[in-house]
């Protein structure tokens, strides 16, 4: 198995700094491919700590993982994705410059043709099979948790001006509960992670174009990821825009 990878961490045209962060790497023993975006959020500066904070954490805990977890890359990853709240937390609880700082979170392993997602917030997993574009995570906002209960409708959902509020974030609580999914995966495959400030702006018959140009053209990730970030720009993306892309070729 083979991943090309492309991203992109820009600040955007609005904000006066980048609270985003992106990291990936592939994990030669395992043959597994691994990335994760972070969204930050918090005072001056403190939004850029929590995000860059949970990407170091997972950079360092990938590099000392020497074999398959034992227990599972469900309850692994959790594991991490927990210690790095723990971490954020804590920092915020002893810098008085840091308290109120969080981040979104998601986070995948590709190993074994299988794809393992966990996250927390509103950063998003895509996976593009034939053309076809599935959603892999659920955003952690209160609309969302709305739209579950029955309380309002899709388009409701879609018009409400408070969609990014989240209902859960790293760094929030001493504690946080992380979501997990898997997915098989096939050769062909283009998986995305992405920030807010990217998919709340591109419909996803855009993003089903741009991820099918990239599977057919992984050489070309660079361009087609700037073209994603220029047509959020165009679409009045007023915040940080990150994307990640990985293609599966058998």
């Amino acid at each position: 198995m083979s991943y090309p990878v492309s991203t992109l961490c820009e600040r955007g045209n609005i904000r006066a700094n980048n609270e985003d962060a992106i990291s990936f790497g592939f994990h030669v023993p395992l043959a597994a491919q691994w990335m994760v975006v972070a969204d930050g959020m918090g005072g001056h500066l403190a939004g850029e700590v929590a995000s860059k904070l949970l990407v170091e954490h997972v950079q360092a805990q990938m590099s000392k993982l020497q074999a398959l977890p034992e227990e599972g890359w469900q309850v692994w990853l959790k594991q991490q994705l927990s210690q790095a709240n723990e971490i954020i937390y804590n920092q915020a609880q002893n810098d008085q410059a840091l308290q109120g700082m969080g981040t979104t979170g998601v986070l995948v392993v590709l190993v074994n043709m299988t794809c393992h997602i966990a996250w927390v917030g509103d950063s998003r997993a895509y996976l593009m099979r034939q053309q076809q574009l599935q959603q892999l995570t659920e955003d952690h906002t209160m609309i969302q948790f709305l739209l579950n209960k029955g309380a309002i409708s899709a388009k409701e959902a879609q018009k409400a001006n408070n969609k990014n509020l989240l209902s859960k974030a790293f760094g929030s609580k001493a504690s946080i509960e992380v979501d997990y999914s898997q997915i098989p995966l096939a050769g062909d495959d283009v998986v995305m992670l992405s920030s807010d400030g990217l998919h709340d702006f591109l419909t996803n018959a855009e993003l089903l174009t741009y991820l099918d140009n990239f599977r057919a053209n992984p050489t070309q990730g660079s361009a087609i990821c700037q073209q994603m970030y220029l047509h959020a720009l165009e679409a009045k993306s007023k915040d940080n825009i990150t994307l990640g892309l990985i293609a599966v070729e058998e």
